[in-house]
């Protein structure tokens, strides 16, 4: 890297460093965040996934009568008040990491009113935790709760809405606000019968403590539940190594291409996925090496700053590690997660074919080459290591046959075994601890006998301990010993802004449902589509991309899926007659798709702005070039809705007539990503195309075919063929 491009880099990471605000913590504070982390792993792993429960019965069949360790203690570990636990060390955790505010100084100290602060707000939450053993029950009957107890409640949800405006900034506890006030004003206009006073108040505020609303409703279920193992999957995939051989194998095989640098960041964002949730920390992460790569390649800064924030966006649609919100998403339809996976496949591989298809033809456009071969890594070598990607294909696998926690400790119990297998040292000590890992399956069936399912699972909770352990006993390992606690710790931080979200979305979901705001937003919605379909689906993606500004795709698409995916599914329900599986998973993947997009559409485009800082680009033409290239994501979710066979799970059995009418969707699909992609960059079939005309035309023709109608889908077809024939004939009379 150059030194002027190393200087706008460090000066560029400087912006971001503000807008994401994290502190870069040092001792005391770093200890605490990795005793936070250490905690959090405990009670998620040991408890929630019921490691502890599946370890006693390992150590039972060897007779060794232990305490029943296992089991949650009478209050402190049932799962209501364990997600105010965690809830508290995600919010003490937010008050250490992140300042009050972005642009004063010492940015990097933690002042001594943050730790009382984060003492303060993050053990608040444990005030549920006495309300549970005060009154044994979720359910709190209104007349028990005190003035105290209701006053509690709200310095929760202030502590709350404090670490959202930290880690997330302010626009999310704003509209949580603006909602919370909404209620109090609704609940006092619209008491029930025979409530009033005092009464109504209580009414609303115990909302934010039941078993299913407020802070502690379904969406922070959802991430106690799966989230948090997932994202501890993915932290030791890229603290182990696996997320740079991935990166560096993309590298080897694509790297040499027209335009390379593109389409290793493609490849690579579309092979790793992510379930962070947040498109700006993908684009931060990935995009501080690909965007300088990007250019030394001869991509103009709008260019390069606009392909990472796309290829970003689409991690949380790539399955099998896919955004926190596709959980949510799961929760809210009442399909299992894997079904949500099979689900997205398909349309998440068109999208990053489509982003290909975009990148290429710039690329040849430009004439531009490939990275020289002194930058590319030797492709040899690493296909001899292609055992590393072995916890993708696992895990994909076992999500479609097991429970989650399983598939995902089977995929940790891989990512720890290739990265011992691949490790110089020892042959004694190597090989002895990768039978141990052997063991754990072994003497855990043979002995045990627990199932193939549950002896994957005990067996990579064991290869975390064996990794603990042989970095601690043997020098060779100490990096494994590292890598794992810098993993424990990765997964802590990654949560607490996914956490944070969802916590907040759930109170404002709970607001929306108390005061029947979605049924008033979504009858308004049908007045103003006139009842007519097409119009239906462009008002519910203008809304669901306005709702999404500025808001993280989870807590986005909390919102949208309570507004606007209802009033869609009931059209498509009584007005198309679509069976009740169908009608949802469409409505709430259309959702989804188009909050996501808020990240790269102008005019606040958050994802877009980030590359834009890291291309020292300017803003407006990234994001332009950010909307064009994301194209396939703004027409995928209306083939969703007008032929959702795309979907796979939405057909009840597969015959011939549904499996062709699978291959025409795709294939309408691909002809609307190859005329479109034409018409937008101005490139066909090596020739350049300036006739602005003919390029408007295929543009035109590819979106009218988002219907996968014939004579549409014909109509594009036509307009390419009329393009290419036109740039042929041209180029033989020069």
């Amino acid at each position: 890297m150059s030194g002027e491009e190393g200087k706008a880099g460090a000066s560029g990471l400087d912006i971001i460093r503000k807008i994401i605000g994290e502190r870069e913590l040092r001792g005391f504070p770093a200890r605490i965040i990795l005793a936070g982390a250490v905690v959090l792993a405990f009670i998620e792993i040991f408890y929630v996934t019921q490691f502890g429960l599946v370890l006693h019965r390992f150590l039972a069949g060897f007779g060794l009568e232990l305490p029943p360790f296992y089991k949650y203690p009478d209050i402190f570990f049932q799962l209501y008040p364990a997600k105010a636990i965690i809830l508290g060390l995600i919010i003490g955790g937010a008050f250490i990491i992140y300042p009050f505010s972005r642009e004063k100084g010492p940015y990097d100290r933690v002042p001594i009113v943050d730790y009382i602060l984060a003492l303060i707000a993050g053990a608040s939450p444990l005030y549920v935790v006495y309300l549970y053993v005060k009154y044994k029950t979720v359910e709190f009957a209104l007349e028990n709760l005190t003035l105290f107890d209701l006053a509690m409640v709200l310095i929760i949800l202030a502590a709350l809405a404090e670490a959202t405006r930290r880690t997330l900034g302010l626009l999310l506890p704003a509209i949580m606000a603006i909602f919370v006030a909404y209620g109090f004003l609704y609940a006092y206009t619209h008491p029930p019968l025979g409530v009033e006073g005092l009464q109504v108040f209580r009414r609303l505020v115990s909302g934010f403590i039941s078993q299913n609303q407020g802070f502690l409703g379904i969406p922070l279920t959802v991430m106690v539940y799966y989230v948090f193992i997932f994202l501890f999957f993915s932290s030791f995939l890229d603290k182990l190594g696996v997320g740079k051989y991935i990166t560096d194998l993309m590298t080897a095989l694509f790297g040499r291409r027209p335009g390379g640098p593109a389409k290793v960041a493609v490849a690579s964002s579309g092979l790793m996925g992510t379930i962070s949730g947040s498109s700006v920390a993908n684009t931060l992460t990935t995009g501080t090496f690909t965007i300088p790569a990007m250019k030394r390649a001869g991509f103009p800064p709008e260019v390069a700053g606009a392909i990472e924030p796309v290829a970003s966006t689409g991690g949380q649609l790539m399955p099998p590690i896919m955004g926190a919100a596709a959980f949510i998403m799961a929760e809210f339809v009442g399909i299992p997660y894997a079904m949500v996976v099979i689900a997205a496949l398909i349309p998440a591989v068109l999208y990053f074919y489509s982003i290909y298809v975009f990148v290429d033809k710039e690329a040849k456009k430009r004439g531009l080459k490939g990275l020289p071969e002194r930058e590319l890594p030797p492709t040899r070598p690493l296909l001899r290591k292609i055992y590393y990607l072995l916890p993708i294909p696992l895990i994909l696998i076992g999500l479609l046959r097991l429970a989650p926690q399983h598939a995902v400790m089977a995929g940790i119990l891989a990512t720890v075994a290739v990265f011992v297998f691949d490790k110089e040292a020892r042959p004694l000590i190597k090989y002895a601890v990768l039978l141990s890992m052997a063991a754990a399956i072994g003497l855990s069936m043979s002995v045990v006998g627990m199932g193939l399912a549950q002896a994957l699972f005990f067996a990579g909770g064991a290869s975390i301990i064996i990794g603990l352990v042989a970095g601690g006993v043997f020098k060779d390992f100490k990096d494994l010993l590292k890598a794992v606690v810098a993993a424990v710790e990765a997964s802590y931080r990654s949560s607490i802004p996914v956490f944070l979200a969802a916590a907040t979305a759930s109170v404002i979901q709970s607001m929306i449902t108390f005061t029947n705001l979605h049924k008033t937003l979504g009858d308004a919605l049908l007045a103003l589509s006139m009842g007519i379909l097409i119009l239906l689906l462009l008002a519910t993606a203008v809304f669901s991309i306005i709702l999404g500004m500025g808001v993280p795709t989870t807590a986005n698409y909390i919102i949208t899926a309570t507004i606007l995916a209802p009033t869609l599914e009931g059209y498509l329900r009584s007005n198309l007659g679509y069976e009740e599986l169908a009608a949802s998973l469409s409505a709430h993947m259309f959702v989804l798709y188009y909050g996501i997009l808020a990240d790269i559409t102008p005019p606040v485009a958050l994802a877009a702005f980030v590359g834009a800082v890291l291309a020292r680009a300017d803003f407006w033409k990234t994001a332009i070039n950010a909307t064009i290239y994301g194209f396939a994501k703004y027409i995928l979710p209306f083939v969703f809705v007008f032929s959702p066979v795309i979907l796979l799970v939405t057909v009840e059995s597969w015959g011939f007539q549904e499996i062709l009418r699978l291959a025409y969707t795709i294939g309408a699909v691909l002809v609307i990503i190859h005329v479109a992609s034409s018409g937008f960059v101005g490139w066909l079939w090596n020739t350049r195309i300036e006739n602005r005309f003919l390029r408007g035309l295929m543009v035109v023709t590819s979106i009218a075919a988002v219907t996968t109608h014939p004579i549409p889908v014909a109509a594009a077809i036509l307009s390419y063929i009329i393009s290419l024939v036109y740039v042929k004939r041209l180029a033989r009379q020069r």
